[in-house]
């Protein structure tokens, strides 16, 4: 009996064993925490990731790659993890009042949150390609369509060839998996053309803004040279740590110097009292860029 007992009890500890390494193992990153979600969209292979009150919207690369596309605090939406957001509102050291913006590509939605906090009355038009996105920042980071918000579902670049509607502001940030339809970083090249900017100055506007996210990559002064060829103003606002830079490219016909930036910035920061400084965005703005003859 004893022989006996003791073989049980060594099959039941390897099964509980053999259970135990069979377990699925949850992926765990120090910063962005515990795998919560993952699902293949039309578009993007998406992960989201929690650690705590925060969680993380991730794009995975075919090579496994993790790119942070949204990160939010559940308890304090509207705080911009991201730096380059926060450069993302530079257009308010060129217009301190707007009533109606654009948002192209809306991740887990963390603009939105920025707007509706500190600029209430702004009516937000989101524009994402892919349903799964919106799904997503619906379910997991409280993002609804509400009187002054509306989720629209479509291409960018289709859209802006069917709406009349003007914006004040049109924020520039779609990502997609990079593909020949894109550059390495994901922005389809479709949306980096004279013909393309063009388009979107005619939903501006008098005097309204189209902002640009560039992330780091081969053709950065190219594409910032294309933009300054497009606009009558653009201002380039470097990121900490050679993250990018974020472009604005202005309808104003005059250009505003450093000096008058950081005052906007200054009365900004009294104004939202946000997280992040408008005074230092305004004071990692670039020297203007030099079109040559030819060029």
């Amino acid at each position: 009996m004893t022989t006996r007992r003791n073989m049980m009890m060594t099959l039941l500890t390897a099964f509980a064993l053999l259970c135990v390494f069979a377990a699925p193992v949850q992926a765990y990153d120090r910063d962005a925490g515990f795998v919560e979600h993952e699902v293949q969209s039309a578009f993007s292979h998406i992960r989201i990731r929690r650690n705590g009150y925060v969680r993380t919207m991730i794009f995975v690369r075919d090579n496994g790659e993790e790119a942070w596309e949204s990160q939010m605090n559940l308890k304090s939406p509207h705080v911009l993890k991201f730096t380059y957001l926060q450069h993302m509102f530079a257009n308010y050291l060129l217009q301190p009042k707007q009533s109606k913006v654009l948002i192209v590509g809306l991740g887990g939605g963390s603009m939105v949150h920025f707007l509706q906090k500190h600029d209430p009355t702004v009516a937000v038009d989101a524009v994402e390609i892919d349903p799964m996105v919106v799904q997503l920042a619906e379910r997991f980071f409280n993002l609804k369509p509400q009187k002054n918000v509306k989720l629209i579902v479509a291409d960018g670049f289709e859209y802006f060839k069917k709406t009349q509607t003007k914006y004040d502001t049109i924020y520039m940030d779609a990502f997609l998996k990079p593909s020949a339809e894109t550059d390495e970083t994901g922005v389809p090249l479709q949306l980096r053309t004279i013909q393309f900017y063009q388009q979107l100055q005619s939903r501006l506007t008098e005097g309204g803004c189209v902002v640009f996210n560039i992330n780091p990559h081969a053709g950065l002064d190219e594409d910032l040279k294309t933009i300054t060829k497009a606009f009558p103003q653009t201002y380039v606002f470097s990121l900490p740590n050679s993250e990018g830079v974020v472009a604005v490219g202005s309808m104003l016909p005059e250009r505003r110097e450093l000096d008058a930036l950081r005052e906007a910035g200054a009365a900004m920061d009294k104004r939202f009292k946000a997280s992040f400084s408008f005074e230092a965005v305004a004071s990692r703005l670039r020297k203007p860029i030099v079109i040559k003859d030819g060029e």
